[in-house]
């Protein structure tokens, strides 16, 4: 199965069913019971998990958060801990799972990979204010940090080290991803912002990305799905502008990029956080279903479509909880943004959400279109 353009087609299915014949896999099919297992699993760990970490956070701050401060600011230490979990997780998982590939059992290997991706993302948040610039370091390291591992990974699956062992593919991306990070954040770049995360999420759990880019070698692949993603984002600003959720004149991170930054009211963050919760977990536990029974593009495009339309329609919903179910807009940030962190882990390290193969209308190998004209 190819594995150039999507996190997804990488660890997709279990390579016995990969090897089955095309005529056995089904087109389109209707998976009921395994999006709700999915559901259950992604959602429900994700409400343990951050009620569990505000806890924690607010009884043993990251930053150096006093008083009235943890109030405001522990959400801040919630987001930061988390996403560098996720972000530690992937990136074990591009290494083909090293150092965890030595334990035999998905359950075993993947509660190890988890754990140890908690503690590194603590780490991680942690040495942002024991050695670095502090709470107006959070959002640059984040955001850069996953832009590297988007563009060699995901997109470009690996294509520096595609031929390298795994314990070297950890060293060699390591390597390079630390002093990338370093040069990006201490220039007047500053950082990547991390707004084209939710596109990227949504491209390639439809394999709408995947389908787009056929054909292309690496790292052109990676190339035209980076730039798609940025002028995705594009388009998204704009609206965005006009809906009066994103101010043009204001860039509080660096004075770079000068396209702007959402308004005070946050409700675009809010957007974006719960895009990154919805726009992977859906479509991989549903199976793309009903959008598979409509052939490519236009069945990836209109997939897309509706799970951004899906992503505003919740945190609008979400907004209107504050005060009856969440204390404060700090609050629900921190559980809308928790979900992108299982619904990554637990299809792509448990497998939930892939053990079957399926097909869209007009695809011949589950998870790839490059035998596809």
């Amino acid at each position: 199965m190819d594995t150039t353009a999507s996190l997804a087609a990488e660890t997709q299915f279990a390579p016995s069913e990969t090897m089955e014949a095309a005529g056995a896999i089904p087109v389109a099919p209707w998976r009921p019971n395994d999006a709700l297992q999915g559901f259950i699993w992604i959602y429900g760990l994700s409400i343990i998990s951050c009620y569990l970490v505000n806890l924690w956070v607010t009884a043993n701050p990251i930053g150096p958060w006093r008083g009235e401060e943890i109030a405001e600011s522990f959400w801040l230490d919630n987001v930061s801990w988390q996403i560098f979990a996720a972000w530690w997780a992937c990136f074990f998982v591009t290494c083909e799972m090293w150092p965890f590939n030595r334990i035999e059992g998905r359950i075993s290997r993947g509660v190890a990979l988890v754990a140890t991706s908690w503690a590194l993302g603590w780490l991680s948040a942690k040495m942002i204010f024991v050695i670095g610039p502090g709470a107006d370091g959070i959002f640059p390291l984040v955001g850069t940090t996953w832009f590297l591992l988007a563009f060699f990974c995901f997109a470009g699956a690996n294509f520096l080290v595609a031929d390298l062992p795994a314990h070297r593919k950890f060293l060699v991306h390591l390597l390079l991803f630390s002093g990338a990070t370093f040069l990006i954040t201490h220039s007047a770049v500053g950082w990547v912002p991390a707004w084209w995360f939710p596109f990227l999420l949504v491209g390639l759990s439809t394999t709408t990305l995947t389908f787009l880019t056929r054909g292309l070698a690496q790292p052109a692949r990676a190339v035209v799905i980076i730039s798609t993603l940025f002028f995705a984002v594009a388009g998204c600003i704009t609206l965005s502008g006009w809906a009066g959720f994103w101010d043009y004149d204001t860039s509080p991170i660096s004075g770079f990029w000068t396209m702007g930054h959402f308004t005070s009211d946050n409700f675009w963050l809010l957007c974006f956080m719960t895009a990154t919760s919805i726009n992977y977990a859906i479509p991989v536990i549903t199976h793309n279903w009903p959008f598979t029974r409509i052939a490519m593009p236009w069945g990836g495009l209109l997939a897309c479509a509706v799970f951004l339309a899906l992503d505003v329609i919740v945190a609008s919903l979400l907004m209107k909880l504050v005060g009856p179910v969440f204390s404060s807009m700090e609050e629900l940030l921190t559980y809308a943004y928790m979900g992108v962190n299982w619904s990554l882990v637990i299809p792509l390290v448990f497998g939930i959400g892939m053990e079957k193969p399926y097909l869209w209308k007009g695809q011949k190998t589950p998870g790839s279109w490059d035998d596809v004209a």
